[in-house]
């Protein structure tokens, strides 16, 4: 959220529930977002999402994001967040914003195609790679742990630990979807 800046009330779709998502997720509820709408292909990560904050979930594999969101912002959403890379998720998450609105890219992605007229500029909109947070680590690490402290950016339910026995367990409950991210504890 350092680069976005979003106003209180605002409105976001986050597209990908694993740790990046789902911390953006959380962030967006700490800054006061009005509609936090997350998007995934996995029941189980979109419950938790809506445990940790999100105001709406959607099961890409069961309901088209964009049609969900006309129904509940019919003049588009303030801002998209891709976490996925995936070409036709950042094209969608372009098609969602009202004008004037901002997506950020966060996902490792390859080739997009955009009509620059028609997908950007005919709706004043803004796309952005965002890197780390657009974060200091000195300012914002100490940040995250106030939030941390006083129960607002509950990060710790997102990980698993593992015994390095485990490690295929691990794998394999990620790849899943059943863990957000598994972390491997060798020595014990």
């Amino acid at each position: 959220m350092n680069y976005l800046k979003p106003e209180f009330g605002s409105s976001i779709i986050i597209y990908g529930t694993g740790a990046v998502g789902l911390s953006a997720m959380m962030a967006a509820k700490i800054a006061g977002m009005n509609h936090i709408i997350v998007v995934d292909l996995h029941d189980n990560r979109l419950a938790l999402a809506k445990k940790l904050g999100a105001t709406e979930t959607i099961n890409s594999s069961k309901e088209d994001p964009a049609a969900v969101v006309k129904a509940i912002l019919p003049a588009g959403i303030d801002y998209s967040l891709d976490t996925t890379g995936v070409a036709s998720v950042i094209k969608q998450a372009t098609a969602v914003l009202r004008p004037g609105g901002k997506v950020m890219l966060l996902g490792l992605a390859g080739d997009v195609t955009f009509n620059v007229q028609q997908d950007i500029m005919g709706e004043s909109k803004t796309v952005a790679g965002v890197i780390e947070g657009d974060a200091i680590p000195q300012l914002f690490i100490p940040k995250l742990i106030d939030y941390y402290k006083r129960g607002m950016f509950p990060f710790d339910q997102l990980i698993k630990f593992y015994k390095f026995d485990d490690i295929n367990q691990a794998f394999a409950d990620s790849a899943s979807g059943d863990v957000i991210k598994p972390v491997i504890k060798i020595g014990e």
